[in-house]
């Protein structure tokens, strides 16, 4: 589809607006009006948010998928300074609510879909295209974060996933933050160009990895700076990985940067907390004859590079240089002693006070299964005066950039922090009691602290939610002859402690022996049994109420009304305890047959004695 290019009068028009924060929305779900309002009524091409967009400055959160341009020849255009910001899972309300890992948003040139069987000739040949002489953006800020370029395929110029042909872009800044650069194919630059004549300039490059981009004779990335002398110019490239991207041909060109500076002024660059994989055997053999190519195009142009914990690993020693002059005017002064770590020249880069080279052995955990964690040789080597934490404050995986412990610093993309204190919180279901790692015992359910110490000797505080199951204990009836287990909902047998075997019939939660003795209920309640502890009963020679007076109380379980019904010529105490032994109501009953209101009782087990003269009988009721 041909991009509707807006006249010079529309622009004038229509950026009235310049500058104001607007969002704008992308996915490739979205099923609503499709104008970008909102995450419903998102764009569903990220070509057309930014075809349509007319604010300059405006951010376009893109949600996770893949998305492609229109064709091989089309890409998508940044021509107001629009700042792409990926991995959005489509909910979010705030930018810092998004995460690119697990949510990935990938800009891709495969519009086919037939990379995996190896066709890239019909891939796109630019992703993201930046417009170069837009009216008023000269000084608008670009940023792409959380976000895949993925297989541009060009056989010419550079930027081929993000960048302009070429040509010089106005603006004054470039964050690229927390992106991958994947399998792009370019003559130069795959990965990305900024060529900018802004007076002042910064480029950020934080946090991305760079992996399998091939280039025909040039380099992975190109900063160039043109025209304008005033202002600082500077570019930090902190926290990447650069790994297995190299070139097709056997050119002399193949390194990871290009660095041009056109104008006479200086251009500092630092690259901090870098790891490079360089293996040549990728690169068809060639050799490699510089990492990072530096240029001054005019006289006076000074190129001052700080490499600070960065960590190379190459198989290749004999033909390794880290610094390459590629035709400078030979009275620039960029070899002067301002440069860090060079040694007077380029080719003494090579020895480098604070950064590893290593030619030997992998300086990785596991580099077969790419985990590039540096090894302990490597983990607090860094110089930590040399990383400014407002560059990032965490590595490539997401972990504290400084060793927050130690206080040290690793070299590379990657800290590795082995020894720490650490806490966590144990949820733990016990039958009677939990002991801690410490030794420390628990019995009753709760919230406890314990502090342990862990491989390495430091301080691990632990936080236990306890929850003991089983409540193995008797309450005694004010009678002192019915027994009652306090743990519910259980199965229960009662125990004679005399012979310690199991009475029959005695199973449920109350008990009432008929002789003197000590008993103990086992109860048992999921996978927990336990026995309680022996309660002696003396059953005294009181003649037995019940049969007495063929005294009858129901109905038992109860609503609201019990019922006392006797053949006795005397009244009745009838008198109802908690099983803890509080009394809670007391009726004296005047005929052979009376009620007694129970509605005010809540449910539950209960004690019921009733009395006349020497006569006595007790039993459990129950109120539902």
């Amino acid at each position: 589809m041909k991009r509707i290019l807006l006249s010079l009068v529309l622009l004038a028009t229509n950026f009235v607006a310049a500058n104001a924060q607007t969002v704008i929305y992308v996915d490739a779900d979205a099923t609503g009006n499709n104008d970008g309002s909102s995450w419903a009524n998102a764009y569903t091409s990220p070509k057309t948010a930014l075809d349509s967009n007319t604010v300059i400055g405006a951010e376009v959160w893109i949600a996770e998928g893949t998305y492609t341009p229109p064709g091989i020849n089309d890409y998508f255009i940044l021509r107001l300074g629009e700042k792409l910001y990926g991995g959005f899972d489509g909910t979010e309300t705030t930018r810092d609510q998004r995460d690119p890992e697990a949510h990935v948003t990938i800009l891709s040139g495969d519009i086919d879909g037939d990379d995996a069987s190896g066709n890239y000739s019909n891939n796109a040949y630019k992703l993201v295209y930046v417009e170069t002489n837009t009216p008023g953006v000269p000084d608008e800020v670009l940023i792409v974060d959380g976000i895949t370029f993925y297989g541009a395929y060009s056989t010419w110029g550079s930027g081929a996933a993000f960048g302009a042909n070429q040509g010089i872009i106005g603006s004054k800044e470039l964050r690229i933050n927390n992106c991958t650069f994947d399998q792009n194919v370019c003559y130069y630059a795959p990965a990305f160009n900024f060529r900018s004549a802004a007076d002042s300039q910064l480029v950020t490059v934080t946090n991305c990895i760079f992996s399998n981009n091939r280039y025909l004779t040039g380099y992975v990335f190109e900063l160039v700076v043109a025209t304008q002398t005033s202002g600082s110019k500077q570019a930090i490239i902190a926290n990447n990985l650069f790994i297995d991207n190299y070139k097709f041909s056997t050119s002399t060109f193949n390194s990871v940067a290009f660095i041009d500076i056109n104008t006479p002024s200086t251009y500092s660059v630092q690259f901090t907390n870098n790891t490079f994989v360089i293996d040549s055997t990728v690169a068809n053999g060639s050799t490699m004859p510089g990492i990072i190519k530096v240029r001054s195009s005019q006289v006076n142009g000074d190129v001052v590079l700080d490499f600070d914990n960065n960590l190379f690993y190459t198989a290749d020693s004999t033909n390794f240089t880290l610094v390459q002059d590629i035709g400078s005017f030979p009275s620039t002064s960029y070899t002067n002693s301002s440069n860090t770590n060079n040694g007077g020249n380029w080719s003494g880069l090579s020895v480098l006070s604070n950064s590893v080279i290593d030619t030997v052995n992998s300086p990785f955990l596991d580099f077969a299964n790419g985990d590039y964690r540096p090894t302990t040789t490597y983990n607090i080597q860094g110089d930590v005066n040399s990383y400014d934490t407002n560059w990032s404050a965490f590595d490539l995986a997401g972990e504290s950039r400084v060793n927050p412990y130690s206080g040290s610093i690793a070299i590379g993309a990657y800290e590795y922090v082995s020894c720490m204190p650490t806490s966590a919180t144990i949820l733990q279901v016990a039958c009677l009691e939990y002991t801690s790692p410490s030794g420390k015992v628990w019995n009753a359910t709760g919230t406890y602290f314990d502090t342990i110490q862990n491989a390495c000797g430091l301080d691990s505080l632990m936080r236990f939610e306890i929850l003991i199951a089983l409540n193995p204990t008797v309450t005694v009836a004010p009678s002192g002859t019915v027994l009652m287990a306090n743990q519910g909902l259980a199965t229960y047998q009662w125990y004679d402690c005399a012979t310690n075997q199991p009475i029959s019939g005695a199973t449920d939660q109350t008990f009432q022996p008929t002789q003197t003795g000590d008993y103990a209920v086992e109860v048992t309640l999921d996978s927990c049994t336990a026995l309680s502890d022996c309660h002696n009963v003396v059953v005294t020679g009181v003649n037995d109420l019940k049969k007495a007076s063929n005294l009858n109380i129901y109905p038992n379980p109860a609503d609201n009304i019990i019922t006392v019904k006797h053949e006795l010529s005397s009244n009745l105490e009838v008198s109802i305890y908690t099983v803890t032994g509080a009394q809670v109501s007391s009726t004296i009953v005047s005929g052979n047959t009376n009620t007694i209101d129970v509605s005010a009782l809540p449910a539950g087990y209960y004690i019921l004695k009733a009395k006349a003269g020497n006569l006595e009988h007790v039993e459990k009721l129950i109120i539902q």
